[in-house]
């Protein structure tokens, strides 16, 4: 069934199983509440895709959010992948749906958005919390510790730290792909989607000609440099740390070329920065608030005119500028996305985006060797080598015209890279690959409890 936004009739809402239902950590909303919330949902997102009215399932049947894939991890997808799971920034989609067993997906976000303190959250039914997954990186490392069966969870966070989390993740999100150099084979990386990772910049201290294009030398001068800030054309430009366990922080340094002491030491003045309701330290991905609030801070502290900049993912940035996404952009145009005149290729780029509203992804930029990265939903290699997991394996992978995958036959399509799925991805800001659901990326498992 397409994954386009539809009103869900009444008993299928009452079914619908959000993450909030399921931390047994925070109080749940009434069912009145709910319904209301839900029923409030009008807006239509997508473009040439039907939009269905989808049948309750009998009403002896389970939910199927309790057979459903549990995936973590990156901040840049879990807006898309909650769409898979069927809700998203306050609006119904069709669930994505695997043949066998009819299984579904279900997708737990970053950060908390009800309580950002809250570092835990309860994944299924009966289980006891976990630490909440903030980032590709963490999300890995969730992954692992589920597959190795080791503890996850730092011991800063008592509530659940130091949890044996076997079993209870099937999928990481991550906007990047396994380390340079890693041989491992334990994980596999399936692309999904393609983005392009853009410099975000906001300014301060009424500064009225802020520099909006870079070269990728320039932004390696920035992100690498040992006196901040860095002045270019009589701006001056302080870099800003995305935090870490990222996926776009960690794909950003490759285009930066910054090694992570050279990223530490370039950012940290922006970091420090004491901003007003938004808390210190680095800035959560794609959180375009937060990083003109340091502009503000950073322009009140110097005395003069500045401007911050950071990575920022083009597709974030799309979603969020025609509201698909939650808009965590500041009013009045506050943060851009600078354009690209030379990707370090000699290729001049322009703005990761087309059009006024809505905005629409380039696929010029996208296609940048340099700026363009895949996005991947990463499994368990040996899930997909042994038999079973059927659900799983039509779920995320593709097969060509032979299949080395026990259960699925020679061209399937996986399910999230069927037409229907692939216009969600792209009314996100994301554009389809060639290589969806293709297995042959594959990393080692993430060490660490975080």
């Amino acid at each position: 069934m397409p994954t386009t936004p539809i009103r869900q009739p009444l008993e299928e809402r009452r079914r619908h199983l959000t993450e909030r239902e399921h931390q047994t950590e925070m109080p749940s909303l009434t069912l009145k509440g709910k319904l209301g919330r839900i029923a409030a949902a009008a807006a239509i997102v997508g473009t040439g895709a039907a939009t269905f009215i989808s049948h309750a399932p009998p009403s002896s049947a389970d939910p199927q959010q309790l057979t459903a894939l549990i995936g973590v991890g990156s901040d840049t997808i879990q807006d898309v992948t909650n769409a898979y799971a069927g809700f998203s920034n306050g609006t119904n989609y069709v669930p994505l749906q695997a043949a066998s067993g009819k299984q579904q997906l279900i997708s737990f976000d970053a950060t908390n958005a009800a309580a950002p303190t809250n570092k835990c959250m309860t994944v299924k039914t009966g289980a006891g919390s976990q630490y909440r997954s903030n980032g590709s990186s963490e999300g890995r490392r969730a992954l692992s510790r589920a597959i190795d069966g080791t503890v996850y969870g730092p011991t800063t966070v008592a509530a659940c730290a130091s949890k044996i989390v076997s079993g209870q993740v099937d999928f990481a999100r991550s906007s990047a792909g396994p380390a340079s150099g890693d041989t491992g084979t334990d994980l596999t990386y399936i692309p999904f989607s393609r983005d392009g990772i853009a410099a975000a910049y906001a300014v301060g201290g009424g500064l009225a000609t802020p520099k909006t294009d870079f070269t990728r030398a320039e932004l390696t001068q920035i992100f690498t440099a040992t006196t901040i800030p860095v002045n270019i054309g009589g701006v001056n430009i302080y870099p800003c740390g995305i935090q870490l366990g990222s996926g776009t922080k960690g794909f950003w340094d490759t285009v930066t070329t910054a090694t992570a002491t050279q990223e530490a030491a370039a950012t940290a003045l922006c970091n420090a920065a004491t901003t007003t309701g938004t808390g210190d330290g680095r800035i959560e991905e794609n959180n375009g608030t937060t990083l003109a609030a340091k502009a503000t801070a950073l322009a009140t502290s110097t005395g003069g005119p500045v401007e911050v900049i950071a990575g920022f993912s083009g597709g974030s940035y799309i979603a969020q500028a025609n509201g698909v996404a939650p808009n965590t952009l500041p009013a009045g145009n506050a943060l851009k996305l600078a354009t690209i005149s030379n990707d370090g290729t000699g290729a001049n780029l322009g703005a990761p985006f087309t059009g006024t509203g809505p905005l629409t992804p380039s696929a010029t930029y996208y296609a940048s060797t340099v700026f363009g990265r895949n996005l991947y939903y990463v499994v368990d290699t040996s899930r997909l080598t042994a038999s079973g997991s059927l659900g799983l394996k039509q779920m995320f992978v593709s097969t060509g015209a032979t299949s080395t995958i026990p259960g699925l036959a020679a061209n399937y399509t996986a399910v999230v890279c069927g037409s229907a799925a692939q216009t969600t991805a792209n009314a996100f800001g994301f554009l389809s690959v060639a290589n969806c659901g293709d297995t042959s990326t594959k990393g080692s498992l993430l060490s660490g409890v975080q």
